[in-house]
């Protein structure tokens, strides 16, 4: 049985835009510096991260909750020569929402932000995966 995070990759590997490349690898920082900061143009996909929120509360303790499951996804690349490809790849990563094995999801969403970093344009896609438990 495959996780989500390894079907995003298989996804975004399957998916991917002239001048793009994916890393098995986590964003962790060396040094202080974000691993996606020192290679431009490389996807990489974070650990699931879950959280719940009660739905609906009974007297018994037997309440309803949503289970959010969220995985970010990010690739940096250069912001003052943007690649001809970016919007076409940022595309492609946001329609992996539907591409997991997230079956009994009853929401699927990915948010995109941008946010520089020196000369770096950081993109973070969220997906976020709602499940009621």
């Amino acid at each position: 049985m495959s996780s989500m995070r390894d079907d995003i990759l298989v996804y975004i590997n399957d998916n991917l835009v002239d001048g793009f490349s994916s890393s098995t690898e986590l964003p962790w920082q060396k040094d202080g510096k974000a691993l996606y900061l020192m290679n431009f143009k490389y996807i990489y996909v974070d650990r699931p991260q879950t959280t719940q929120e009660p739905l609906y509360d009974t007297l018994d303790g037997l309440g309803i909750v949503n289970e959010i499951t969220t995985i970010s996804v990010y690739v940096a690349t250069d912001a003052k020569q943007l690649p001809s490809t970016y919007d076409e790849q940022v595309q492609a990563i946001k329609l992996g929402r539907f591409d997991t094995s997230s079956l009994g999801s009853t929401q699927r969403i990915s948010i995109v932000e941008t946010e520089y970093e020196g000369d770096a344009l950081v993109t973070k896609v969220d997906y976020s995966f709602t499940k009621i438990i």
